[in-house]
Formats: C-alpha cells, sequence, structure tokens
C-alpha cells in the first residue's frame, strides 16, 4: 500500500467506523455455513483520473448482501473483509418488507485480520428461514499488486500513458473490492452499478443494462445479474479498450489490434461449440450467455476463466503478423483459451466446494487445454504432446519430500497461504495426467457419460471428489476387476508414485514388483506406499498400443507374477504412457528394447513409448538405479530417432546432466551428440521443405544443441542463411527466428551481433526484443561487449536478465567468466536488473552450471566479502552454496566415472573441442 493511499484510507469518510481488530486465540478461517449468501448489489465509485486528486486509485462502495439463515440462534454474522474501511453498516429483515433490524455503530464490528474476517454482532438472534440483507458502505483502494481491484498503465500507438482498472478475485481476493462470503462454495447472484469517468468503458460478467450520464464527467453503468457462481469470479474493468461483437462473443484489446485476434477469435468460438457438444449442455444455457475476451496489456496470469468475462494477459490473443504468429504462438493461444472455455463448465457452473479439491478445477481445465484442443487442430499433435509437458514434470515434482497430494483435507487448507499451495504443478499436471489415466481406463464413451452426467447434476452447485467419482464408477467397465474406492484414494489422496519393476523370467513369467519412486531416497519422504496400478503391455507378438483399457490391476501389494508367451522379442508396459508410474526394466529385457528400438520403425513402438524409455532411464541414472554408462548405451538408439518426442525428453535431461560435467566431460558429450544427432540434424536442420508442426519444435531444439556443441558445421550453415535472408529482405519464420539469432551470434563476427543490437534499439514489439536480446546474449566471442552493454544502460532495464542468462546457460565454457564478470560489477549491475533479491537469484542459477571446487570456492568468497550487500536476500545466497555442495557430491557420485581419456586420440577431433572448450589437447574421451 502506497504512502498516500494510507492516509487517504484513514480519512476518508469522516464518518467511518472504528472497526475493532481482535487476534485472540487460533484464527478460525472458515465461516458459518448456515449464514447462506443468495444475491449481492454492489455499488462502486472508482476514482482513475490525475484530477481526483489524493483520492485517484480509490474507491468508495456499497454492498448489499441478501442472505438467509438454516438453523436458529445465530448471533453473529461473519464474513470476509480485506483492506476496505466500513464507514456504515445495518442489517433489513426481508421477510418483513425491508424492516431496519439494526444500524450497526464501530462497537458492533470486529475485524480480525489474520483470517481476514468481519465479524457483525447483533443484538437479537436471526429467524430461522427468515430472508435478511445485510449493507456496508465502505472505502477501498485500488491496489497497484495486480489482486483484487487494481490499475495498470500502458503506452498507446501515440506514445501516450492510459490507465486501466480491472480485477483478480480469484484466490481469496473479492474480500479487498467488497465484504463478502468469499468462500467457494457460497455461491449467490451479483449485479453491479459502477460510476465511472466518461472517458472510460466498463465490462462486467454479465450485460449491460443501461447507462446514464451522471453530470461532472461520469456516467453510472448498471448490469443485470449473474447466474449464482462464486466470489472469486466476479470481475469486471473500466478501460478506453476497443471491443468488437459478433453474436455472443465480443472482443476487447487496444485499438489497433482487433485485426490481430482472428485466431483467438475463432479458437474461442470453435472450443465453445466443442463443450457444448462434449457436455450436451449449451453455453448459453448455463447462465451467462455472453462471452467477454479481452486482452489486458499487464495481467498476472495468462488467463482467468471469470465468467463471462474472460481475461487474457494480452499476448495470449494477439498474433502479430510476422512477429507472434508462429506455430508455438498459436499453441499458446489455443492451449490456454480452450483451457479458459474449459473452465465454464468445469469451475464456473460446477465448482469445487472448497479449495482443498481445487483440482476439480484445475486438473479438467489442463486436460481438455491438451484433449479438446487437439480434437480442434489436430495438426498440432497436442495429445502427444501431453505426455513430455505434463506427465513428465509432474513426475519431477512428486518425486520430492515437498509434494502434496490432489485432494487435502479441509483442515490442511484453511488460510490464505495455505488455499495459495493448492495452486500448484501437482494441481494442473498430475491433477491432468490423472483425468487422462482415468478417461483412458474407463474408454472414452464410458468417461464422457460420465462427465456429462455430472455436470448435469450438479449445475450451478458446487461439489467433492466424492462427488465426481460416484459418477465415474456408475460407468466404469466391469472387467478387470478393481476396487474403485482404493485406487481413486491412491491417486488423489495419496503422494507420489511407483516404479513397476519388470523382471522377466524363463518360460514367459513376468514378475512385477513395485516401489515408490523419490529423486532423494533420505529426504523424508515416505518409501512405504503403494498403489493400484493399472497394468497395460503391448509385445512384438501383440502390438497393440491403442487399447489403453487395463489388462489387470497391480493392487496394493509389493508383488506379482503373470505369463506372457515365452517367444517375445520385446515387451513395453504402460502402453502409450497412459498411466502414471515409471517403469524399470531387468538387463536382459533392457536390451531387448534397444535392439527393437534399432530395427526398422523402432518395431512399431509409438513415439510416446520411446520418450518414456528415455525419460525413465535418466532419472533412474539421477537416483542410481541405473548407472550412466548404461543410459547412454541404450540411448546409441537415438542416432536412428527423428521424432519430436523421444528428443524433447532426451534434450531435457541431457540438459540436466550437462549443467553437472566439466570442461572435459561436455567433451565426451559432444562425441555422442555426434554421433547420435547425426541423421536428425540432416532430416530437420536447415531445410527449406515443408514440415510439421512438432518437427518444426524439434528442428529448434537440434540446431540450438549442434551449434552450442560446434556439430555438423552448423554455425556456418546458420550464417549462410541468415546472410541469404538478410540479403532477400527477408526474416525467418517466429518460429526459428531466435534460434537461428542465436546460432549466428555464437561464433559470428561483431557485424552480425551489431545488427541484432541494432534491430533491438529500432524493434517496437515487445516479443521481438526479446527474441533479439536472448539472442544476442548467446554470443562467445563478445561477450565482455555485450555484458558491458548491458551494465552500462544501453540495454533497458526490463531486458537486462534475460539477456544475462544465454551468456551461461548456452555455452557451458562461460560459467565461470560469466560469474566473475557480475561479481566484479555486482552494484552496478544490481541497478540494471532490480535489486539485490534479483541479484541473488541471478547467482544462484549461475552456480546450478558450477562443477568443480574452484568454482564452490569463488561462490562462498564472494558471499563471505559481499553478502551484507544483499540484505534479506542473503539467505539465497547461502542455500546457492549448499546447492552447489550437493550438486559436487552428487556428479562425484554419479558421473565421475562416465568418460575417461583413452590413449590414442583423435587430434583433429581433440584439437577442434580444445579450441571450443578449452579442454587440454591430448585426449578423448568415451563412454565406460
Amino acid at each position: 500500500m502506497n504512502c498516500i493511499s494510507s492516509i487517504l484510507l484513514l480519512l476518508l469518510k469522516i464518518g467511518a467506523l472504528s472497526v475493532v481488530n481482535a487476534n485472540i486465540g487460533e484464527p478460525i478461517y472458515r465461516l458459518n455455513p448456515h449464514v447462506v449468501p443468495d444475491a449481492y448489489d454492489i455499488w462502486l465509485r472508482p476514482y482513475l483520473l490525475p484530477s481526483d486528486g489524493l483520492y485517484r486509485f480509490t474507491f468508495d462502495g456499497e454492498v448489499n448482501i441478501a442472505f438467509h439463515t438454516t438453523i436458529a440462534n445465530i448471533g453473529v454474522i461473519t464474513l470476509h473483509s480485506y483492506m476496505i474501511k466500513i464507514t456504515a453498516a445495518g442489517l433489513y429483515d426481508n421477510s418483513k418488507g425491508g424492516q431496519i433490524v439494526q444500524l450497526f455503530n464501530s462497537e458492533d464490528l470486529t475485524f480480525e485480520k489474520t483470517p481476514q474476517t468481519l465479524t457483525v454482532h447483533l443484538r437479537d438472534d436471526l429467524t430461522m428461514q427468515h430472508n435478511y440483507t445485510i449493507r456496508f458502505n465502505y472505502a477501498g483502494q485500488i491496489r497497484d499488486d495486480m489482486q483484487g481491484f487494481f490499475h495498470i498503465n500502458y503506452t498507446d500507438s501515440d506514445g501516450n500513458v492510459k490507465f486501466l482498472a480491472l480485477t483478480q478475485s480469484q484466490r481469496t481476493n473479492a474480500r479487498s473490492i467488497f465484504p463478502c462470503f468469499d468462500e467457494p462454495a457460497l455461491k449467490a447472484t451479483f449485479r453491479l452499478q459502477i460510476s465511472r469517468p466518461s472517458i472510460f468503458k466498463t465490462v462486467f460478467n454479465a450485460e449491460l443494462v443501461r447507462s446514464v450520464s451522471e453530470g461532472n464527467g461520469r456516467a453510472l453503468d448498471r448490469f443485470s445479474a449473474t447466474p449464482p457462481m462464486s466470489t472469486y469470479l466476479v470481475a469486471f474493468m473500466l478501460s478506453e479498450l476497443e471491443s468488437d461483437s459478433s453474436g455472443y462473443l465480443t472482443t476487447i484489446i487496444r485499438p489497433g489490434y482487433v485485426d490481430k485476434i482472428p485466431f483467438a477469435y475463432q479458437v474461442t468460438a470453435r472450443a465453445i461449440n466443442a463443450f457444448d457438444e462434449l457436455t450436451q449442455q449449451n453455453y448459453n444455457q448455463l447462465g451467462l450467455p455472453l462471452m467477454q475476451i479481452v486482452g489486458s496489456p499487464i495481467f498476472p496470469h495468462t488467463g482467468m476463466e471469470n465468467w463471462g468475462l474472460v481475461i487474457y494477459k494480452e499476448e495470449v490473443l494477439i498474433n502479430e503478423p510476422g512477429y507472434s504468429d508462429g506455430w508455438s504462438d498459436k499453441q499458446l493461444t489455443l492451449n490456454i483459451i480452450t483451457h479458459e472455455m474449459a473452465h465454464m463448465w468445469f469451475g464456473n457452473s460446477v465448482t469445487m466446494a472448497w479449495w482443498s479439491y481445487f483440482w476439480l478445477n484445475e486438473a479438467f481445465g489442463r486436460y481438455y487445454e491438451y484433449f479438446m484442443a487437439h480434437k480442434l487442430f489436430p495438426e498440432y499433435q497436442l495429445d502427444q504432446q501431453f505426455v513430455v509437458e505434463q506427465l513428465h514434470v509432474a513426475f519431477g515434482i512428486d518425486a520430492i519430500s515437498s509434494t502434496q497430494p490432489l485432494t487435502s483435507t479441509d483442515e490442511e487448507i484453511q488460510s490464505p497461504s495455505e488455499i495459495d499451495y493448492k495452486f500448484s504443478t501437482i494441481t494442473y499436471k498430475k491433477g491432468a495426467t490423472i483425468v487422462r489415466m482415468i478417461a483412458n481406463l474407463m474408454g472414452h464413451d464410458n468417461f464422457e457419460n460420465a462427465i456429462r452426467a455430472y455436470l448435469k447434476a450438479f449445475h450451478l452447485k458446487s461439489t467433492t471428489p466424492k462427488d465426481l467419482f460416484t459418477y465415474l464408477k456408475r460407468h466404469w467397465p466391469t472387467t478387470p476387476e478393481v476396487d474403485l474406492d482404493q485406487f481413486f484414494y491412491d491417486w488423489t489422496e495419496q503422494i507420489g508414485f511407483p516404479v513397476l519393476y519388470v523382471s522377466v523370467g524363463s518360460k514367459g513369467k513376468v514378475k512385477l514388483t513395485q516401489k515408490r519412486f523419490l529423486l532423494d531416497s533420505g529426504d523424508g519422504s515416505n518409501h512405504a506406499l503403494t498403489y493400484t496400478i493399472p497394468i497395460t503391455y503391448a509385445t512384438d507378438a501383440e502390438p497393440d498400443f491403442n487399447n489403453l483399457t487395463a489388462r489387470f490391476y497391480f493392487l496394493k501389494t509389493n508383488e506379482m507374477s503373470f505369463k506372457v508367451p515365452p517367444t517375445f522379442k520385446w515387451i513395453i508396459f504402460n502402453v502409450q504412457q497412459s498411466n502414471y508410474y515409471r517403469v524399470f526394466y531387468d538387463k536382459t529385457t533392457l536390451q531387448r528394447i534397444k535392439a527393437a528400438l534399432l530395427r526398422p520403425d523402432h518395431s512399431g513402438i509409438p513415439t510416446i513409448n520411446r520418450a518414456q524409455v528415455v525419460d525413465d532411464l535418466f532419472n533412474f541414472a539421477r537416483v542410481g538405479m541405473l548407472n550412466y554408462t548404461t543410459v547412454f548405451n541404450v540411448l546409441e538408439y537415438l542416432k536412428t530417432e527423428i521424432e519430436y518426442l523421444p528428443w524433447y525428453a532426451a534434450f531435457t535431461n541431457l540438459n540436466f546432466v550437462a549443467q553437472h560435467f566439466t570442461l572435459q566431460q561436455q567433451s565426451g558429450l559432444m562425441r555422442f551428440l555426434n554421433t547420435t544427432l547425426a541423421k536428425v540434424y540432416a532430416h530437420l536442420a536447415f531445410t527449406d521443405r515443408n514440415i510439421g508442426v512438432l518437427d518444426i519444435y524439434n528442428r529448434n531444439k537440434v540446431i540450438s544443441w549442434a551449434c552450442r556443441y560446434k556439430l555438423f558445421e552448423c554455425d556456418n550453415q546458420a550464417r549462410d542463411l541468415f546472410d541469404k535472408l538478410e540479403m532477400d529482405g527477408e526474416k525467418p519464420s517466429p518460429d526459428f527466428r531466435e534460434t537461428l539469432y542465436c546460432s549466428v551470434t555464437r561464433e559470428g563476427d561483431f557485424a552480425y551481433y551489431q545488427t541484432l543490437n541494432n534491430w533491438f534499439d529500432d524493434e517496437k514489439v515487445e516479443s521481438e526484443k526479446k527474441k533479439l536480446i536472448r539472442a544476442m546474449g548467446c554470443t562467445r566471442i563478445f561477450l565482455r561487449y555485450h555484458f558491458d552493454n548491458i551494465v552500462s544502460g544501453n540495454i533497458p532495464t526490463e531486458y537486462a536478465l534475460m539477456g544475462i542468462t544465454p551468456m551461461y546457460a548456452e555455452n557451458p565454457e562461460n560459467v565461470q567468466r560469466v560469474f566473475l564478470m557480475i561479481t566484479a560489477s555486482i552494484e552496478a549491475l544490481v541497478e540494471r536488473i532490480g535489486g539485490w533479491e534479483k541479484a541473488a537469484s541471478l547467482i544462484g542459477d549461475i552456480a546450478k552450471y558450477f562443477t568443480t571446487q574452484e568454482q564452490r570456492k569463488m561462490l562462498e568468497d564472494f558471499v563471505t566479502e559481499n553478502g551484507s550487500l544483499f540484505g534479506d536476500s542473503i539467505p539465497v545466497l547461502h542455500h546457492t552454496i549448499y546447492t552447489v555442495d550437493s550438486n559436487l557430491k552428487w556428479s562425484r557420485s554419479y558421473l565421475s566415472k562416465l568418460f575417461v581419456p583413452v590413449s590414442k586420440p583423435n587430434v583433429a577431433t581433440v584439437g577442434r573441442l580444445s579450441a571450443v572448450l578449452l579442454i587440454t589437447e591430448g585426449f578423448m574421451y568415451r563412454f565406460l
């Protein structure tokens, strides 16, 4: 809260009630469920103009809350209020024609700061089943932290600074806009009247009924009522943005951008139609017949699903021709819009009863973000991308001690900070993965029938996981047999996931065992957890990778056996990695899988399962279940691989390993890449032929790695293409632009760097400026010049950090050099990047790449000598030292024997490696 606003809110309304503050004993966060809100009538008068003086960025408000009681003997009304100054309050009995029951003075109101509650003390108990209205007059702040009712500024096309004010009520911020019963299950209708400066237009969840002039440059807008909904969905905005309507769909964006959002419009319309068909509940019959999509120049999230008024970060909607209309840009548009449209049904119409069940909203939003989007735009192959972008990432979070279950107990999730805790990777990514697993096990017809019945039964209501499970169980296949209550418990209330150990013996006998997978077995996590595991598999004799229903379930035991025909050549478990577990094969079976992968068309093993093998192997080596020698041995199959998903898994995991390699080990990695990347590089690299979306994504990764390690004359080819395009007056496609620029700058002479720098200075499109500054940071040769360019202020502050990160992340030999630059100029750098906290984070990030005791000593010496400068951020630096110690220990344990020198070096290759990676000549490295 700024100083002026603090003073203003104390002085505002001379007759303000002095609300008593009380924090005695343990705070009570949950409201009385027997006081039930029915309808809110909200009136607001925001002050937004410079002419409002000290009142600017504050507002006056009034709210009338109609409610009823379900039990007798209620002597207090408790609701939520935060950052609000109450100026008057009264209670009225609607059952008696609005008769005044009580007008409240300061002694009647108690505010509890920690739970953010306002308690109104009554003279007489409320009558059961009576309808009442409680009225509050109040003053509040139009915040600057992108929460609640907040303001932002942006620059229009003429260079003028403009302001707009808008809302973000989720998670618990409605209470800072108006006193309310701010719990998701306490649904009610909302009507809004807002007195605004005439230069602004107002939009709200529901339709505008009428606008009337108030004089003095202000107008009053009245909106119709919403359907019953949760407080976190209340939204409105005052702006000078431009709107364009067609039927029930309205787009709202900065002037001049309406013609740059046709794809976003198309996706919105098609997604709504698709969900209409899926749910058999048309959107315009859910309760709000209009859909307004807003692009805000600044917003805290990529999108927010406010019913009828979905607000997006502007870049989600805008596809600037030639700049942000590439495949990856449009995939962002496609993913986020489909996600938010899913929430109209999963979240808005049917809402989780409490934040401990938040996955009931977000798991479905994330699931359909991929699978409904795949149905609409199959060229993106989002059904395949899901595995590497969601499932594999969820594995990493769910294998550490700080993980959490999808469903927490109500007692665990009470305070605003605990509610924040549920907004996690587990809720979104694991949640979507479990939904995918359930859908595949049930069969999609059964799953969709269950979902339709669930949504219909709980329209405009709130639910718990048990409600969802009731409908899933009704439509679940009768075979194979499984205890569904236990199954749902294991995957939603229990944390973590298992490794399925596969041991194939003689005569086709397969023994399965299970154990929880952990990245650190000593982190205090529960090792003993077991799971109800759906078993699917395919063999060369039975290569069905399309049937994703379970053959049987491995129940909550440690071991079981079954038989397969003994003549099989290979076996793959977890078909299409449809289920949430890793698979560890015995040595013989693993070598059979490698042989199968090396055969033509990889023996028909699909890309998802090939990516699964890659990701599992790397993670088993990471925890010492395998050695990296075995991993790289099996991954020799990659020399025959050209598809995106397996390479995505490989690059993601290689990046982790490469961060821990010494420069000598980087040389060994180069040799591995030189062999395994050759085919895919030749297939994709600088080709002009038409390739698919995933090939385009893969080309970026392949070229990035090839040029980083100076393979296949990649840097020369990049410069040749760059020169040709520049001569022809063309630019590379938006999808390929940053990769090409980075590759050109890395080894190119100063003219290339200067060209990008000039383009950066002249560029107006922010997304393009970001690509350029990141590409400039790829330079190996002009590292000092680039760093000085940033520290001197030639690079604007908002781009400084993104210009520094590639200096070490893209060039492993630069890590120590960049660290010395940063620490030698730390005070000047802090001024450029915006504070000591950011500097501490930057040092922590670069230290992830430290691989020697010498570097660790440099870090410790710097912290000893300069730590006091970092103030409250000093713990970040101490944790960084701990992280470096842990990384060095891990490297000694798992990587020290990965590469060894041989006596007869290939002199030409070694000389080249030495020039790039500064490695002593005379050595060649091979895998053990």
